[in-house]
């Protein structure tokens, strides 16, 4: 939820135009039919999870084998914690420049960037990590999370109000861009991947964070896996719509540039909302985006110390290590975080995806419920 849902969509739809795409907003068409194959993999990889009583990569290394477990563990950190937290960087980067270029009228070049938004953010992190308060934050991020979320959803029931007549022109160029693909061989299968790619992007489904998450709780497997599903498919239908919207828009008035880098083109998006919101875009953005941005680096340590088998120093060494080099690329390089974010994605999927499938050919039957109760067969 934050910057990750926005930067996804805003790749997504600069990959199509590059394709020879016109009317990339089918996009979101092609994310709701990626949700149709992800959604039921959060609910089978949460529920897979909770009756082998495994987190991933536990049943990874027993499905598959101890080398596919440590590639898993190794993508996954570097996804967390340098690729997704050099996006999450990125995003706060770019909304606290918009916000003092619309209310001071000042701009920073990338070393400026780097040095006073990037630095302060990498400092404040290790901060809350060393004293072992991440927990505790997290806790008051995540309603705070909410909250703001809230806020908004509530600014974007605004901006469709005040853009309503650009609405039945959006759902006429969904329609265009998805009947009419660039081709049959090669739009089809493009806009399907991207489509994926946004999804678990988006709400993580088949990462395995899901089931890593589940098996923190006491919910029954069926309850733990329906509400993995539920969760997903809310934020993935929200995120699809809200996003694409207002890319669309900001396209159609000139606002949004896919020429331009990651970073410029983040801020036009956020420039997009302020042009129709005003000041209380603003507000709600920088609100919105710095604290989702936080809490996703910060859960990006807490995936780091339940995957990895690192003690405490090593924990920090990765953890801060990772974190500035992101935070660098960030800044100087984003396009090159988004290529890696895409291999990780990829890789710890796939590695994830396959013990699941593997579960269900060889190991399912040898799991029954009984009296509403999980037990392995002798």
């Amino acid at each position: 939820m934050g910057t990750g849902t926005v930067v996804g969509f805003l790749t997504g739809l600069s990959k199509l135009s590059i394709s020879g795409q016109i009317y990339v907003e089918s996009i979101a068409i092609w994310a709701l039919l990626g949700s149709i194959i992800l959604i039921p993999i959060s609910y089978c990889e949460t529920l897979i999870s909770k009756v082998v009583r495994m987190q991933p990569k536990e049943y990874i290394k027993a499905f598959i084998s101890t080398k596919a477990s440590k590639l898993y563990v190794a993508s996954l950190v570097l996804l967390y914690i340098f690729a997704i937290g050099g996006i999450q960087l990125s995003g706060i980067d770019a909304v606290v420049t918009t916000s003092i270029n619309k209310i001071v009228s000042l701009e920073f070049n990338e070393l400026q960037r780097y040095m006073y938004i990037v630095i302060p953010v990498i400092i404040i992190l290790i901060t809350i990590i060393l004293k072992n308060r991440q927990s505790i934050f997290l806790r008051i991020l995540v309603t705070m999370v909410i909250l703001s979320f809230s806020t908004y959803l509530l600014s974007f029931f605004i901006f469709l109000y005040k853009t309503q007549e650009y609405i039945p022109i959006f759902v006429e160029r969904i329609i265009i861009g998805f009947k009419n693909p660039v081709s049959v061989l090669f739009g089809i299968p493009l806009g399907l991947i991207f489509g994926l790619q946004r999804v678990i992007q988006i709400a993580e489904p088949g990462l395995g964070t899901l089931a890593l998450a589940s098996m923190k709780s006491n919910a029954k497997p069926r309850e733990a896996a329906l509400i993995s599903s539920i969760l997903t498919t809310v934020l993935i239908v929200i995120s699809v719509l809200v996003t694409s919207y207002i890319a669309s828009y900001g396209l159609s008035e000139g606002i949004i540039n896919f020429s331009v880098n990651g970073y410029e083109k983040l801020v036009s998006y956020f420039d997009t909302i302020i042009s129709v919101t005003g000041k209380f875009g603003i507000l709600i953005l920088f609100t919105f985006i710095a604290l989702s941005a936080l809490t996703t680096l910060l859960g990006g340590y807490l995936v780091l110390i339940n995957v990895a088998n690192f003690n405490v120093k090593n924990n920090y060494i990765v953890y801060v290590g990772l974190l500035i080099l992101g935070g660098a690329l960030s800044v100087f390089n984003v396009e090159l975080v988004f290529l890696l974010l895409e291999i990780l994605l990829f890789i710890s999927t796939s590695i994830n995806i396959m013990a699941l499938a593997m579960f269900t050919e060889f190991e399912w039957k040898k799991y029954k419920i009984r009296n509403l109760e999980i037990r392995k067969v002798a």
